[in-house]
């Protein structure tokens, strides 16, 4: 087995996946959204673009702690995320609103994903890997 997936198994082993600090900081980083949204209601926009800011807001997020996850798993990450949305980041706004109102986007915006352990998985980590990598 690769050294670099032995090193991103053992890491998730012992900090898991939901109680990993770069996930408990990045789920703080989404509840602070919830200020955010109600400093733009405060302002008085329009529900709907209300919702295409955090959204994006959201996404800009989930970005910057996918880029930040180690190489092998970030790309497993990415991949899975991907085969679920159809997109790498998440679903996008257009493809959220034929499913959602802007009410539940602003929601679900300020909330991290709560199952998150049975997305992603260690061994569905080195089922991605053995079959991407061929080994």
């Amino acid at each position: 087995m690769d050294s670099e997936l032995t090193k991103e198994i053992k890491e998730l082993q012992e900090n898991g996946l939901k109680t990993n600090p770069l996930r408990l900081e990045y789920e703080e980083k989404v509840h602070e959204l919830s200020r955010l949204k109600d400093e733009l209601f405060q302002s008085g926009l329009r529900v709907e673009e209300i919702a295409r800011i955090l959204h994006g807001k959201r996404r800009e997020l989930g970005k910057i702690y996918k880029d930040a996850a180690p190489p092998l798993f970030r790309e497993y990450i990415l991949y899975a995320t991907e085969q679920r949305y159809g997109d790498p980041l998440g679903p996008d706004f257009e493809a959220l609103r034929k499913k959602k109102t802007a009410e539940q986007i602003i929601e679900s915006s300020t909330r991290p994903i709560e199952d998150l352990n049975n997305r992603l998985t260690v061994d569905g980590f080195v089922r991605w890997y053995k079959e991407f990598y061929n080994t």
